[in-house]
């Protein structure tokens, strides 16, 4: 019988003889790094000059994980970095649930729904201030399940390519309001707090009416603030930047030369494929999401559990059994408990 490596082998290499590659923008001009089921390490520095020959490496190499760079370089598969030529970088956003301070997420040894719909509200609060506060277009912002437990967003515009890390950083600090002080929102009789608006006032206007509605009201009736009514506001400084900034992993957006997973490369951790997904997908939840991404629903394994599953659901599938368990699964999930460390192969 082949070992679980040389099965799982053979199905990512038959998923790469179709891959689409499409969405791999200036293919030719990104640095690509890739790890190995069988080997320890990274390789990186290598480049492609076109999908096929891209295709013919996945096919014949069949790596566990695909990465490539947020950069565009003149050399990239220069390996030094100093002399690749940097031409740019896309920007880019990581929402890992990992990170999230949620009940769903924090100590959670397997992924889980829960968790990943917190991580999928996470990224629509990010798209919307994306939108909203920088401007962007619908069409300029591409979401990318990233094939675990959050999601990666990218901004690929020529104009934003050429931002360094100091000004990709007044980015982060927005989005995490770091140093948010409501009182920049007061200007005399201008208060740019109010549910009309679009943006940091409209949202800061609904956690308000939320928090204490007659502030609210009070806020939108008086012309002019009385200081007792700006102290007021100033307690909530603490609670508005706990709950309205947003959770990105500030190094990825920063670093302008960042390898991050190829758009519809699989995971090799999960199985599952690194897949665009729009808005309307994220509003039908982790369950729409995580059933984009599954692969391999063809036949089923049997495994015996190492350990008893800490949860119920697998990937949308019940998972019952104790640690010793024999338990007969679908391919998809069976790979996920194998690669994960819950379980192991049997005849």
């Amino acid at each position: 019988m082949p070992s679980f490596i040389d099965l799982v082998k053979v199905l990512f290499r038959n998923y790469y003889r179709g891959i689409d590659l499409s969405e791999t923008s200036d293919l030719e001009k990104r640095e690509f790094g890739f790890q190995f089921f069988d080997k320890e390490g990274m390789i990186r520095h290598a480049s492609f000059r076109n999908s096929d020959e891209l295709r013919h490496y996945l096919i014949s190499n069949v790596p566990s994980h695909v990465y490539y760079s947020s950069a565009l370089y003149n050399d990239p598969a220069n390996p030094d970095m100093d002399a690749k030529g940097w031409l740019g970088a896309d920007l880019i956003f990581d929402i890992d649930g990992d990170h999230l301070p949620t009940p769903n997420c924090q100590g959670a040894e397997l992924m889980t729904l829960e968790c990943l719909n917190d991580a999928t509200d996470e990224v629509s609060k990010l798209i919307d201030s994306l939108i909203e506060d920088f401007g962007f277009s619908d069409s300029s912002i591409k979401i990318f399940f990233s094939g675990h437990r959050g999601y990666h967003v990218h901004i690929e515009l020529p104009e934003i390519r050429g931002l360094m890390d100091d000004e990709r950083r007044e980015i982060i600090d927005y989005l995490l309001l770091r140093g948010f002080d409501i009182e920049r929102l007061i200007r005399g009789n201008a208060v740019l707090i109010d549910a009309r608006l679009r943006g940091i006032g409209g949202r800061l206007a609904s956690l308000i009416h939320e928090l204490d509605p007659e502030l609210l009201n009070n806020l939108s009736s008086k012309k002019r603030l009385s200081k007792s009514l700006i102290r007021k506001l100033n307690t909530l400084n603490s609670v508005i930047s706990e709950r309205l900034s947003i959770h990105i992993d500030e190094v990825v957006t920063m670093d302008i030369h960042r390898l991050i997973r190829m758009p519809n490369s699989l995971h090799g951790k999960t199985g599952l494929r690194v897949v665009k997904v729009g808005p309307s997908d994220l509003e039908r939840g982790a369950d729409f999401i995580i059933d984009k991404a599954i692969q391999f629903r063809r036949g089923t394994l049997t495994l015996r559990l190492i350990k008893k599953v800490p949860v119920r659901r697998v990937l949308g599938e019940d998972v019952v059994g104790d640690e010793g368990s024999i338990i007969k699964v679908p391919t998809y999930v069976g790979i996920y408990l194998v690669i994960s460390g819950w379980g192991e192969l049997v005849d």
